[in-house]
Parts: structure tokens; C-alpha cells; sequence
């Protein structure tokens, strides 16, 4: 019994892992498998990300000037209570969602080449764009900053720690006034 176990789980793993490189001969095993019983890495990730996004913000002030860029950290250390209780996750899946959809809007406007004036115009009023600039400013005022009068955040997409390729902005905001 157990021999024929350990078969069944042999052949079972060996097909998973053919099953990962879709090859079109495996066209009748796929019509077999209609309860989805060979795993496929696109279950968690149809389109996989390839590259990374960052919120990088910089201040004005009348006295100060412009600031240098600071990056917003979107992932923090984790410790294991977090696998228990971590609220924090929600506020970092807001950003991340806010920053995919106003990237999808830039590509949009871009498709249907609008100005960037125009864009802009339309993407400060957008609710993923006013939620990270809100971010934006709360992080700035829970940091030990000078007396700002303006805020300007940048999206910038970067390919990876081995990639040649520099990260490059997406959409730069212009400067908003911090109450």
C-alpha cells in the first residue's frame, strides 16, 4: 500500500513539474484535469510583477528649499507575531493597489496620448492618487521634518537588484501645499 502511495505521489509530482513549462503536448492532460489537480506557479500570480515600485516624496519650504528625495518604505522588518496580527499589511496593500491603478491610468492617458499636463490634471483629482498623497503627508509629518510648505512625490519603477536597467519615474506629482 504504501509502495503504491508513494507511485501515485511520484508520478503526481513529476507531472507538476512538467506541467510548470505548458507545453502544447500537454493538451490531454490538460482536458483530463478539470478539478485543477496539477498545480501551475500562476495560480498566486497570473501576470508575475517584474519589476518594483517605490514613493519617493521630497519637501519645500520657504526656508529651507527643496529637500533631497526620501523613499517611503513599503515593507518593514516583520517579526513572527506578525504572521498572527499585523494590521500594518492592510495599509501597504492600500498603497500597492493605489500605485497598480493610477500606473494603469498613466499607461491609458499615455495610449491615448494626452498631454502630460492634461494627465496630471486628471490623475490629482483620482481617489489612488489623492490616498498616496495623503500617505505621502503622513509619513512626512510622523518623520522628523523641517518646516515644510509643499510636498512633491515621484512613482519610480525599479527592475531588480541585477538588473542594468535604472529605475525610471512613472509619474511625478507637482508640489502641494502641507497644512
Amino acid at each position: 500500500m504504501d509502495t503504491c502511495a508513494a507511485f501515485i505521489l511520484g508520478i503526481w509530482l513529476l507531472i507538476s513539474i512538467v506541467w510548470q513549462f505548458q507545453f502544447k503536448s500537454l493538451t490531454t492532460i490538460k482536458e483530463l484535469d478539470f478539478i485543477g489537480i496539477f498545480p501551475n506557479w500562476t495560480f498566486f500570480a497570473p501576470n508575475p510583477g517584474t519589476s518594483d515600485y517605490h514613493i519617493i516624496y521630497r519637501s519645500a519650504g520657504e526656508d529651507t528649499g527643496i529637500g533631497e528625495w526620501i523613499e517611503i518604505p513599503l515593507i518593514s522588518y516583520r517579526t513572527c507575531s506578525n504572521s498572527i496580527w499585523n494590521p500594518e499589511k492592510r495599509k501597504v496593500k492600500l498603497l500597492i493597489d493605489c500605485i497598480n491603478a493610477l500606473i494603469k491610468t498613466v499607461q491609458k492617458c499615455r495610449k491615448e496620448h494626452m498631454s502630460e499636463l492634461y494627465m496630471t490634471q486628471n490623475l490629482c483629482t483620482s481617489v489612488p492618487y489623492l490616498l498616496i498623497l495623503n500617505a505621502v503627508t503622513k509619513f512626512h509629518k510622523n518623520s522628523d521634518a523641517t518646516n515644510a510648505t509643499h510636498l512633491q512625490f515621484t512613482l519610480v519603477e525599479s527592475f531588480g537588484i541585477e538588473s542594468t536597467e535604472t529605475a525610471k519615474p512613472i509619474i511625478s506629482s507637482p508640489f502641494h501645499r502641507v497644512a
